[in-house]
């Protein structure tokens, strides 16, 4: 069977580029679903990855100079949000990437990429035997960068857990006796119409605060969440597992994903109070330093070896490279490296 984004090229929900179908190598289940918190309501968010043809990968191979003319065609990744599936009553987050694209994030310690890495078995939607590659050598990846990337998406997402803009919406509302989800000129003309004196600005300023918790025309989602719990709790549950993935990794050196599930979902639950998660934060982000300094972690990525699984992996979909690239020998790498040895000898004798 193919991956759940060739399923849903083939049901013409998506248009994705033509060759990404049946080229998807590793396609997972991440979120809610993999950190065992989803509820009924929740969005199917899909991460992978993908081969494209190889004159993508080497454009070289179709006559392009880099940095010369106009650059040949690119693709880093496909992103297809809030798709609809009535059929099913699913409603999708896509998210395919470039296989060079995905190391580069996976080596850099995006967070979604690792837990895409790392998510459990039942969340694995698609995997050739180029996905399989990948993911058993998923730990070649895992740096003491990950307290730096970890700790710094938690922080955006406290940031965005304490943001005052849904909040301030929600009291105009109550204020002018508003739904929170009407429809913004229902909104203006009950303003308009209840005004005593001079109604613009009020309408000016919930035209501003809608501008600001609206992507695209959709009314944010956590509005339901402030209202209910005081604060954003899908970003205050993020803040814990942010932080908590860090510490396994510094700790352990692996990631299990569902390991704070219990707590994850007490947050979303509204069981924990605003004040905790940020308690929380404050309290991790000191220990966390003290974890980094002895971690066993390499310091930076081993990037040859991941650039060898890489060369590994597009091996094992376009067969020989030899086309493509110039592979040096061991012998000619270890000339180089003592000719570089000998130059820097004679340069300190001058």
């Amino acid at each position: 069977m193919g991956s759940t984004t060739d399923q849903l090229t083939s049901a013409g929900l998506i248009r994705p580029p033509k060759f990404l179908k049946n080229n998807i190598q590793y396609e997972v289940m991440t979120g809610s679903f993999a950190y065992g918190v989803s509820g009924n309501s929740s969005d199917i968010d899909i991460y992978g990855f993908c081969i494209p043809t190889k004159d993508i990968i080497f454009p070289h191979l179709r006559g392009e100079i880099l940095g010369f003319g106009k650059p040949t065609e690119r693709f880093e990744q496909y992103q297809q949000h809030h798709i609809n599936d009535s059929e099913y009553k699913k409603e999708y987050d896509i998210n395919i990437y470039n296989i060079v694209k995905y190391f580069q994030l996976a080596m850099d310690m995006n967070p979604n990429m690792i837990d895409s890495l790392f998510v459990p078995i039942r969340c694995i939607l698609h995997q050739t035997q180029v996905g399989e590659h990948v993911r058993s050598n998923r730990k070649l990846f895992l740096s003491k960068k990950c307290y730096y990337k970890f700790k710094g998406y938690a922080y955006s997402q406290l940031h965005k857990m304490k943001t005052k803009a849904i909040r301030e919406f929600i009291k105009f509302c109550d204020s002018w006796n508003l739904d929170p989800y009407i429809d913004i000129n229902d909104g203006m003309e009950i303003i308009r119409n209840g005004s005593i004196g001079n109604p613009a600005p009020a309408i000016e300023l919930f035209k501003s605060l809608i501008k600001q918790i609206e992507t695209n025309g959709n009314r944010s989602k956590r509005i339901e969440s402030v209202i209910k719990y005081g604060f954003d709790v899908k970003f205050a549950y993020h803040v814990v597992r942010l932080l908590d993935e860090s510490r396994q990794l510094l700790e352990e050196g692996d990631l299990d994903i569902e390991k704070s599930k219990e707590h994850l979902k007490a947050i979303r639950r509204g069981e924990v109070k605003e004040e905790e998660v940020i308690e929380y934060f404050n309290r991790q982000e000191k220990s966390l330093q003290a974890l980094y300094d002895k971690s066993k972690l390499r310091h930076s990525p081993d990037e040859s070896a991941i650039k060898k699984l890489l060369l590994e992996c597009l091996e094992m979909h376009y067969g020989s490279l030899d086309n493509a690239i110039k592979k040096e020998s061991n012998l000619q790498i270890d000339m180089l490296h003592d000719l570089r040895g000998l130059i820097s000898k004679y340069e300190r004798i001058e």
